[in-house]
């Protein structure tokens, strides 16, 4: 019965192992395809220094439709502004020019995370990504039960396979599913638990504890001008947080709401951090101060979840570790499927169809 289940679950999932894995490989070197399609920034390392000047002339030449903005970093330098119709447009670091727009399924990056993240379809695929995450997760466990039945030792030379006959095919499926499955379950984990992310991020709080706030909660502010105050705004945050890189800010649209500065803390492995601070746009004043590294085990393990999928943990090879990993949870999904579709069967003296016995993994 578990070998039937683990079949035909994975037949299941071999169809969407397909896109996520080979559009997760893609993503993981997202920056790289930015400075290669765009030569106009600059050329890396690069060590971004905020400049109000250039801030203010992307939000006059956007109109006041920014929403938010990704500040530039050494991996990639340039301001992405994710604006309010849903678009997203990418801004020179020094001269505040336009580099590129695009929609949400016009450029190849956004593409592929429509595709890896949503199926293509919105929140709807969201849920239906998870779903098939815990399936994956479930069926690598049975694999491991299975295999743990029928094995006594790892044939690790087997790991990639020397041929395509299914001898061989079963081989390394088995060596490549075992001695990986640690990682792929790491890999499931991680991405179903952002699909699921509100009620994985309550469990994580309740079971491990949380700070009362670890999301910013002012809305509203007096505030009189249109205009931010950028050097007011800087300087709150260098003294707020000295050691922390800014990353984003929240832009506010209306005169009633505050500017959102979100930084990566010292000791954050987020590329973008969980901390916050929460400003008056008229003056800098500082309204609202969270510190990620002291919300509580819970948010800090929660934190974790998006840069070990995504591969920006910043360690060296982490992201080929996981474009390794993309590609061998590809190779064991699609393999699966064959080896279960094309299972040799044994007609036996009643007629009955049975399965025809083998060591196929001795």
């Amino acid at each position: 019965m578990l070998r039937r289940v683990h079949r035909w679950i994975g037949v299941a999932l071999a169809g969407w192992l397909v896109l996520v894995s080979l559009s997760g490989v893609l993503l993981l070197w997202e920056n790289e395809y930015y400075g290669w399609r765009y030569p106009s920034l600059p050329s890396q390392p690069y060590a971004p220094v905020l400049k109000p000047a250039v801030i203010e002339q992307i939000l006059s030449s956007a109109n006041g439709q920014v929403g938010s903005m990704l500040l530039p970093t050494p991996s990639l330098p340039a301001y992405r502004a994710y604006l309010t119709d849903g678009s997203e447009a990418m801004f020179h670091p020094e001269t505040a020019a336009l580099v590129a727009e695009w929609g949400a399924l016009d450029a190849l990056p956004a593409f592929l995370f429509e595709l890896h993240a949503h199926l293509l379809l919105g929140d709807i695929g969201t849920d239906i990504g998870g779903v098939l995450g815990v399936f994956l997760f479930l069926n690598i466990v049975f694999g491991l039960v299975l295999w743990s039945r029928r094995r006594k030792v790892l044939q690790i030379r087997y790991f990639l396979p020397k041929g395509l006959s299914r001898p061989l095919l079963v081989r390394g499926h088995a060596a490549q599913g075992v001695s990986l499955a640690v990682l792929f379950l790491l890999v499931a984990f991680t991405g179903l638990a952002m699909a699921f992310s509100a009620p994985v991020s309550a469990g994580l709080n309740k079971i491990f504890g949380a700070a009362e706030v670890i999301r910013p909660t002012v809305r509203h502010v007096d505030s009189e001008s249109a205009l931010i105050n950028w050097q007011n705004a800087l300087v709150s945050v260098s003294s707020e947080f000295p050691a922390a890189r800014p990353s984003l800010l929240g832009i506010p649209n209306a005169t009633n709401e505050p500017l959102i500065v979100r930084l990566r803390n010292a000791g954050e492995l987020h590329p973008n951090g969980r901390s916050y601070l929460v400003l008056n746009p008229d003056n800098g004043e500082v309204l609202e101060r969270i510190d990620a590294t002291k919300t509580g085990l819970g948010p800090t393990i929660g934190n974790l979840l998006y840069p070990l999928h995504a591969g920006k943990t910043g360690w060296p090879g982490y992201r080929l570790l996981l474009s390794v990993l993309s590609l061998s949870l590809l190779f064991v999904g699609t393999s699966g499927t064959y080896l279960a579709l094309t299972r040799p069967r044994a007609r036996s003296t009643d007629g009955l169809q049975l399965e025809r016995p083998g060591r196929e993994l001795s």
